[in-house]
């Protein structure tokens, strides 16, 4: 469901014809929604909306290619649903191949009844407008739905267009004030009329909407699904209010990152600093998540926007660390380099390892904490990608999600299994194969689900939408999260076969998750682990469950 708000952010740009390559930008800023309560209005959106303008112009953006609806008479138009999408469908005839489309969005969204991890549901999530109003029939009027807006960005990525989302909302949370100087932005259901349903939803399964590759979108996201997102009066400028995530994703870009992904690991280290300004419980912080391609090139569309992916290496107290590790597929002796200064991966744990000096590095030490994002060169070996993962040892502890198996082989009752190491032996075609996941615990969990053929191409199954985030939200309240898919075995190609589950903790503000013991599919998104502390057991999920299939 994540990923429907992910797409949430497409709105357009306007006017005139675009030639391929440009850069674009629509801004959108609700804070004041005169159908509402002022305690639900928000300060910031205005503001934001200007900084941002301010911020992409510095970055070469052409100000007529700057598209802003937000509130005062300072911008292009109100932000309502009207302008919105008029802007979205003459978006779809503007931009063209290699174009690049900053779409932001600042203020509050609603989620509807029901669990946000759960089966993506029409109009599930609302982002509000300045003309959302409580209907008659207990239903939001006004808004953009989710669903909407993902088919504008399915439409600008037929066209080639790269779309990069950035979002500052919730995406669903009790509207509250506190006395700490923050305003959390979102509004429950309950404010706007909606009854909340027990009970537990699934996943998407059989018969539902198939994904639809995006292979040039990016995604910021200032929050997971069950979590809000605050604004505050701002330090730089006394008096007014902006959004903790908007002021770091711009400090972020100040630094002038590379890649998308090194934007986002400057953001998230703004974003943890202004937090903890706060002292509010680490509980209570918001995890950005970040999506797509995040490892191309800066505002580059074409084919020169794709690059070796990078990885971030850190100095502290003990010397110098990688926050990935097998499951990221990550071995001893690989080698890491950043501006002229060599390491090697030493220890290597389940989601991290530490790095030792090479021996004929250059001594540029980078500064302590300080995010450097160098390039890999494995360690020589001749294993195969699916042997490595075999070679892998079981995961250590108790399984972070509880995963299970549905077999129905031709003719016979349906037998339940638990997603783990085995072999379940001989298949022949037609045995339809049910995988269940829920996540039944309080913690957001970062997972990575493939069918992996000896021969033929790997297909990803979590995430179900190629660039998605594959960060698992939480339980929430009544409901769990659960994530929910049938196949069936059928040829042409017949033989040797695996399903794999890999899992780790997610956490806050880490850089990029990668799983890349499954590289060889689709890139997906992210949210990755920090270093566990020296003599602390890692905590991971593998499975490994193979079976050779017949005519």
């Amino acid at each position: 469901m994540k990923r429907r708000l992910c797409w949430v952010l497409l709105h357009c740009l306007a006017s005139g014809a675009a030639s391929a390559g440009e850069r674009h930008a629509l801004l959108i800023g609700v804070g004041e929604l005169p159908a509402l309560p002022r305690a639900a209005w928000l300060a910031g959106p205005v503001n934001d909306v200007a900084a941002m303008r301010a911020a992409l112009r510095q970055q070469g953006f052409a100000e007529r290619h700057i598209d802003s609806l937000s509130d005062g008479g300072a911008f292009d138009a109100a932000p309502t649903r009207a302008a919105i999408l008029a802007r979205l469908a003459q978006l779809k005839k503007t931009l063209g191949k290699d174009d690049v489309l900053l779409l932001y969005w600042s203020g509050h969204s609603v989620l509807a009844p029901g669990y946000p991890g759960a089966a993506a549901q029409p109009q599930r999530t609302r982002l509000l407008t300045r003309d959302s109003r409580p209907g008659p029939s207990k239903q939001l009027d006004g808004g953009i739905g989710s669903t909407e807006l993902g088919r504008a960005i399915d439409a600008l990525s037929a066209r080639q267009v790269q779309v990069v989302a950035v979002f500052d909302t919730c995406h669903a949370a009790a509207g509250t004030r506190s006395d700490d100087g923050l305003h959390w932005r979102g509004l429950s259901a309950s404010e706007i009329g909606w009854r909340q349903s027990a009970g537990n939803e699934t996943g998407a399964g059989p018969g539902s909407e198939p994904a639809r590759a995006r292979p040039r979108f990016v995604g910021f996201f200032a929050a997971e699904a069950q979590q809000r997102t605050p604004e505050a009066r701002s330090v730089t400028a006394p008096g007014q209010a902006a959004g903790l995530f908007t002021r770091a994703v711009i400090a972020g870009l100040q630094a002038q990152p590379a890649t998308y992904a090194a934007w986002a690991g400057n953001a998230s280290a703004q974003y943890r600093a202004a937090l903890q300004s706060y002292q509010l419980p680490r509980s209570a912080w918001p995890s950005p998540v970040y999506a797509g391609l995040l490892d191309a090139s800066l505002w580059h569309a074409g084919e020169n926007a794709h690059t070796a992916p990078l990885w971030p290496v850190q100095r502290d107290a003990q010397g110098w660390k990688l926050p990935h590790g097998l499951l990221d597929g990550v071995r001893s002796g690989d080698l890491f380099e950043a501006g002229g200064t060599r390491w090697r991966a030493s220890e290597v744990g389940w989601n991290g390892a530490r790095l030792v000096l090479a021996a004929d590095s250059r001594p540029t030490l980078p500064a302590m904490n300080s995010m450097n994002w160098a390039r890999r060169t494995p360690a020589q070996t001749a294993q195969g990608r699916i042997a490595a993962l075999l070679a892998l040892p079981p995961s250590p502890g108790a399984p972070l999600l509880d995963a299970r198996i549905e077999l129905t082989l031709p003719g016979q009752a349906p037998r339940q299994l638990p997603l783990a190491d085995g072999d379940l032996g001989t298949l022949p075609a037609g045995t339809r194969i049910r995988i269940s996941v829920e996540n039944r615990g309080a913690a957001s969990v970062d997972l990575g689900l493939a069918h992996l053929p000896l021969h033929g191409a790997a297909t990803s199954i979590y995430p179900a939408l190629a660039g998605d985030s594959n960060r698992m939200p939480p339980a929430s309240g009544n409901a769990i999260s659960v994530f929910e898919r049938s196949f069936v075995v059928s040829g042409p190609a017949y033989g040797v076969e695996w399903l794999v589950l890999v899992a780790a903790p997610a956490v806050n503000g880490a850089p990029p998750r990668r799983f890349a013991i499954l590289e060889a599919l689709p890139a997906a998104t992210r949210g990755g682990p920090d270093l566990a502390p020296s003599g602390t057991p890692e905590q991971a999920q593998l499975a490994r469950v193979s079976w050779k299939s017949v005519p």
